[in-house]
């Protein structure tokens, strides 16, 4: 935070990222299939369902799923039975349309183009459904654990492809670019929705809108947590920024927000390390119940002369009690990764050389107006204490939570979407 040079013009580094197009590294050119033209589609019926033209990019495709998914999602729509499957259909045609290969397939020869043996998983779905951050994609932009898990996972499919032993490392400057390109896309989407209260001076409806906003962010699972997590970190940079350019960077108020900054990070920090201790006691319970099962198993054999397999109850138990703990790491996990983001967001916004300095100070007043509003409509669900719902998880809660979210992001293309 000391003063220090900056050069961001967040107009050339928007123009940038929407050239570069699709996140995906596999996807090459951007995909398109213009109907009626050149390269006509054997069926549009995944495309109709999302309600997006043939011809639709990625980003396009993406947004119109986290649109219409927000509209029928089961926690959104607790009494409504056909909820759940409409959902579910949903998910498996944005699972078809947002990878480059199986679109192609699906654009050329229809659903029966997709007829294969494989079931494959979208880490960034599975992510954005697990800690409901599907919502806030907008704010949060792409979890860096799910770009390193899709990476991971395309790197795996691209060595069985190739019949090939060697699995490729996470590649740090493909993740880089992309943990670029969702600090970019995050700062713009902040910019346009300031814009009320930075350009049009409507603080009144700027803040009707943002509380209407948070009431719907808070909704989802996890969304009162998420809330509290991205209103501190608004209000951290927008104080940073403003003692820095209307008070001082040597001042007592400086010294206050960077206190502040430095308490928060220690704190998601000290939460990271004590869930990953956690998490590796609950491994080793449940490798030590692996071992004991294995010795029951080896000496019914030996008594019985025969093969019997295990009940593996203390296996399941163990991985049931663990399931919460696991839940937190990741969730810390999360919380790290948005401590980083946030702050590059915060720099993109706020140092934006392409607006005047009067814009620069509206925009870091209307973050910190925005950061409040987040926090207080968290904190008035979940509750004094910030990560309450959280720490008192069940197993079986812990359970309905994960398999919901791996059931979500499944791509099975064995059956038609």
């Amino acid at each position: 935070e000391i003063g220090q040079w900056v050069d961001i013009d967040l107009c050339e580094l928007e123009a940038e990222v929407d050239e570069e197009g699709s996140d995906r590294e596999e996807a090459g050119p951007q995909h398109r299939s213009v109907k009626g033209g050149g390269s006509s589609v054997v069926d549009s019926a995944l495309y109709d369902l999302l309600r997006v033209p043939t011809d639709a990019s990625p980003s396009d495709i993406k947004r119109a799923y986290y649109r219409q998914a927000r509209q029928c999602h089961p926690d959104k729509n607790p009494d409504d039975e056909d909820a759940t499957e409409q959902f579910q259909t949903l998910a498996k045609a944005y699972q078809v349309l947002s990878d480059p290969e199986s679109r192609s397939r699906y654009d050329s020869q229809g659903l029966e183009g997709l007829e294969t043996n494989e079931a494959q998983m979208d880490p960034a779905l599975f992510f954005g459904l697990l800690f409901g951050s599907e919502r806030f994609l907008d704010y949060t932009g792409e979890l860096h654990l799910a770009m390193q898990v899709d990476h991971v996972a395309q790197s795996l499919r691209r060595t069985r492809e190739e019949l090939s032993c060697d699995v490729e490392e996470p590649e740090p400057r493909a993740i880089r670019r992309r943990q670029h390109r969702r600090e970019v896309r995050c700062a713009v989407f902040l910019r346009r929705i300031l814009h009320r209260m930075v350009v049009q001076r409507d603080s009144i409806g700027f803040v009707q809108d943002a509380r209407e906003e948070a009431a719907q962010l808070a909704g989802v699972r996890f969304g009162p947590e998420l809330l509290i997590e991205l209103g501190e970190m608004y209000q951290i940079r927008a104080d940073i920024y403003l003692v820095n350019e209307l008070v001082g960077r040597r001042s007592c108020a400086k010294r206050v927000a960077a206190a502040r900054r430095s308490r928060h990070s220690a704190r998601t920090c000290l939460s990271l390390s004590k869930s990953t201790v956690g998490s590796l006691r609950q491994a080793k319970r449940i490798h030590s119940a692996m071992q004991r099962e294995e010795r029951r198993t080896q000496e019914r054999q030996q008594h019985e002369h025969v093969e019997q397999a295990g009940s593996f109850g203390d296996i399941a138990d163990a991985l049931e009690d663990a399931l919460p703990t696991f839940l937190l790491a990741a969730w810390a996990s999360v919380v790290n990764d948005l401590d980083g983001t946030i702050k590059n967001v915060g720099r993109k916004l706020l140092q934006d050389k392409s607006a005047p300095w009067q814009i620069r100070i509206r925009r870091a007043q209307a973050l910190k107006v925005l950061g409040e509003i987040f926090l207080e409509e968290g904190h008035r669900v979940v509750g004094p204490g910030g990560a309450q719902g959280l720490s008192s998880l069940t197993s079986q809660a812990a359970k309905e939570t994960l398999l919901e979210a791996v059931a979500g992001s499944l791509r099975d293309e064995r059956r038609s979407p």
